[in-house]
């Protein structure tokens, strides 16, 4: 029988630090909840890594256009 559980990721040693993770999981043990939580942690590190890349691409870009001097141009 499943038990939902509630894991929470906090980095750091301070008591009050905020959650950087917090997520109801459903789990038959404490270790396959926290399996599941490590997973979605993963996960949503990759996407917010893809996410700063995207972003920074996006001001780079912006910034050579504005500067008048495109560094990354297609070869075409």
């Amino acid at each position: 029988m499943s038990t939902q559980w509630r894991v929470e990721v906090r980095l750091g040693t301070a008591a009050d630090a905020k959650p950087i993770l917090n997520v109801v999981i459903e789990a038959e043990t404490e270790a396959e909840a926290l399996r599941k939580a490590a997973t979605i942690a993963d996960h949503e590190l990759d996407l917010a890594s893809q996410l700063l890349q995207d972003g920074q691409e996006e001001v780079f870009s912006r910034a050579e256009v504005t500067d008048g001097a495109i560094e990354h141009q297609a070869n075409t």
